[in-house]
């Protein structure tokens, strides 16, 4: 611990409460590191954290479950900032996982199209097995879990004016299975 206390030039005999936000947080992660716990659960570890520590933490964690083996729990609302260190994640909804999902399998099996039509019709196709993410005017932009053959053939089908694949981020995921939710009524 005191060598990565050093490492990132955390003071040794500094009271904790003195310590920034950005410090204590970078603190918090060593500790929990040198635990040499298993299972580590992190609790939104980068809220508050200025970039350049932001980076130290991430760097710290990867170099961390590279060498001493252990996986990583990390909860968070900023999916943008987990997606490039995850290889997994789960949505909960009253305290159950409701989807778990290998990000590598779910990029191969899934699809994010923009698709502009001739009209401002939402097709049956895309109300029964996509999920709008966004529509302005007639382009729309959606969500298929389950992309097949036989829906890129469906979609070409369509006549579509402009039929191009997006990025799948973490944030597209997360919407597509809450969109038709209570809670996370997104109005498109």
């Amino acid at each position: 611990m005191t060598t990565l206390l050093a490492q990132y030039r955390l003071p040794l005999k500094q009271n904790y409460r003195q310590l920034s936000k950005g410090m204590r947080g970078l603190f918090n992660i060593i500790l929990a590191i040198s635990s040499h716990a298993r299972y580590i659960l992190l609790d939104e570890p980068f809220d508050g954290l200025d970039v350049i520590i932001r980076k130290n933490v991430i760097r710290l964690l990867l170099d961390q479950v590279g060498e001493q083996q252990f996986s990583l729990l990390i909860t968070s609302h900023n999916l943008a900032e987990l997606e490039p260190l995850i290889d997994r994640t789960l949505i909960l909804k009253d305290r159950t996982i409701s989807h778990d999902y290998r990000l590598e399998t779910l990029r191969q099996t899934a699809r994010k199209l923009q698709l502009v039509l001739k009209t401002n019709e939402i097709p049956a196709l895309v109300k029964e097995k996509g999920r709008l993410l966004n529509i302005s005017g007639r382009v729309m932009v959606i969500y298929f879990p389950d992309y097949t053959d036989k829906i890129k053939q469906e979609l070409a089908a369509l006549d579509p004016v402009l039929c191009e694949a997006l990025p799948i981020t973490l944030e597209d995921v997360f919407e597509a299975n809450l969109i038709n939710e209570q809670d996370y009524q997104v109005f498109v």
